[in-house]
């Protein structure tokens, strides 16, 4: 995948962050770089342990209202998520999935056949849970396991951005951001060879997604030395979160 379509990627994703409508389209910037047939976010409420949020795309888009109403009650997929992605077809056997009344009458209608999901964001209130889909007949391809690393933190970073604007028990976390959104924030692009090269001056961009495209037009020009060939562009932002890391000579 091109540094140009990396950049793109992440900036659909970052625009998530920002505004939910954008969600939809980062989903299916992310699926058709993958090559996969859909994905969903869901947020649940750890309270209610029901669907406080979710985001379908793909096959899987018009089967959305059956899951919240009914099939994320029985999902036995979900609750085995972490930090790390696991595909469905490894997490439980096919005994348990023939007699699963989730597997059966909402992901084979849909016309999924595996999953490769992931929890993104886990707090005291909620939990978000993310999964690539591969349509029946298919397996999941080497460029879409590949994607995984790369797409990894920024997803984490656009799920919690949104977590944090949509259900924050109060509106300090946009008033911090009401005034510097306007000015630009400041982020910092550190190379990393498994020593850190920290950058302590930083750049100013108006948005996480833009810092994160200029990281791979940083690490397009570190490219042209193949001495930094392997090492990594990081970008944070002024709290030390990582937003993005860009592989150079990818």
């Amino acid at each position: 995948m091109q540094f140009a379509a990396k950049s793109s990627l992440v900036s659909a994703l970052h625009d998530a962050a920002v505004s939910p409508e954008a969600w939809p389209q980062a989903l299916k910037a992310l699926t058709d770089a993958m090559g996969v047939a859909g994905a969903a976010l869901i947020i649940s409420n750890k309270s209610t342990w029901k669907v406080d949020e979710a985001c379908f795309s793909g096959l899987s888009a018009d089967f959305k209202p059956d899951y919240i109403r009914h099939y994320a009650a029985v999902d036995p997929y979900s609750p085995l998520l972490d930090e790390s992605w696991k595909k469905l077809s490894e997490c439980l056997p096919d005994r348990m999935l023939r007699k699963s009344e989730w597997y059966n009458d909402f992901v084979l209608t849909c016309g999924v056949r595996d999953i490769l999901g992931v929890r993104l964001v886990d707090t005291p209130d909620h939990c978000v849970i993310f999964g690539i889909h591969q349509q029946i007949g298919r397996d999941f391809s080497d460029i879409a396991e590949s994607l995984l690393e790369f797409v990894t933190v920024p997803l984490k970073h656009a799920a919690r951005r949104h977590l944090e604007r949509s259900f924050s028990r109060t509106v300090i976390f946009d008033k911090s951001h009401a005034g510097v959104s306007a000015e630009g924030r400041r982020f910092y692009f550190h190379v990393d060879n498994g020593n850190r090269y920290p950058d302590e001056t930083g750049s100013v961009f108006s948005n996480a997604g833009e810092a994160a495209a200029h990281a791979f037009v940083v690490a397009d020009e570190l490219a042209q030395d193949q001495g930094w060939h392997g090492c990594f562009v990081l970008v944070a932002d002024s709290s030390g979160q990582e937003i993005v890391r860009v592989r150079i000579g990818a």
